[in-house]
């Protein structure tokens, strides 16, 4: 039977690489726990798109030099908001640290090492992707260009077999409100999609009401609207985290995220005469 391949790209929140090695584990337990009769842990292929490295992780040293009075609270969550100023200032294509070419050339090549996978299909293996916070505006921004130009890539590397877009803790929203490439969504239905699964790609963006940097997207402009299938807020965190911004990271362990997750992706791979061989 063929795959349902999963791209996960990270955002702000100075990730390390394997960040989402027991979030992959959690959905597909879900999954799978879902129809343990029809389901199995091979349905599920996942990839991981990693560019933290390619920021200076230097947010410690600054936040330690401006706290010389050390008096300021909320350590970690300042953490996030330099994170998310510093990268938003750096992700331009004027930028002269040529951070924005770095992290394009980066989810090229990770999607070219995805595409080589032995059960993947570069014609048509249908593609969903997970983008976190201000991981959602990179692949925005990365596949707005793929739809609109000739890229020569295959199909599944230039997201022509896309089935599906999951952001989470997105501020796409702030980001639609620019004239230019943000403006108008991505469509969440790729070109080469197979017939049969054009009808069940969803747009799900989910989002914790605590979390300052995420939005809802429908009601950024009537083309998100229009792609958009549903904002859906839930609660993310610990007992620490839960009620406040720092909620931000949470979602990764967090069941009311998991569970829609997990269900989506069985609708997606519900059966259909487009998986069999």
């Amino acid at each position: 039977m063929k795959r349902l391949a999963v791209a996960i790209i990270h955002g702000i929140g100075s990730e390390k690489e394997f960040y989402s090695v027991e979030f992959k584990h959690r959905v597909v337990e879900e999954y799978v726990k879902g129809d343990p009769n029809n389901r199995l842990e091979d349905d599920l292929l996942f990839h991981e798109i990693y560019w933290g490295d390619l920021v200076k992780d230097d947010h410690g040293e600054l936040l330690e030099q401006l706290d010389y009075k050390k008096e300021l609270t909320y350590k970690d969550l300042r953490n996030i908001f330099v994170d998310f100023i510093r990268i938003g200032m750096s992700y331009a294509k004027s930028d002269e640290s040529g951070l924005y070419d770095a992290i394009h050339e980066r989810i090229k090549s990770s999607m070219k090492k995805f595409a080589s996978h032995r059960n993947v299909d570069q014609d048509d293996t249908p593609l969903v992707i997970m983008a976190h916070s201000f991981g959602s505006v990179i692949m925005s921004d990365y596949i707005s260009h793929l739809q609109n130009n000739d890229s020569g890539l295959s199909n599944f590397e230039g997201f022509k077999t896309l089935a599906g877009i999951i952001s989470f803790a997105s501020p796409l929203s702030i980001y639609s409100a620019q004239s230019g490439d943000f403006e108008k969504p991505i469509n969440k239905v790729g070109s080469q999609l197979e017939e049969g699964l054009k009808d069940r790609a969803k747009w799900l963006n989910f989002y914790d009401k605590d979390d300052v940097i995420a939005y809802p997207l429908k009601n950024a402009n009537e083309a998100y609207n229009q792609m958009v299938d549903e904002d859906l807020e839930i609660n993310v965190g610990s007992a620490a985290t839960s009620w406040n911004p720092a909620c931000h990271t949470g979602y990764w362990e967090d069941k009311d995220f998991i569970k829609p997750v997990a269900k989506y992706f069985a609708e997606v791979r519900a059966p259909h005469d487009f998986w069999k061989l």
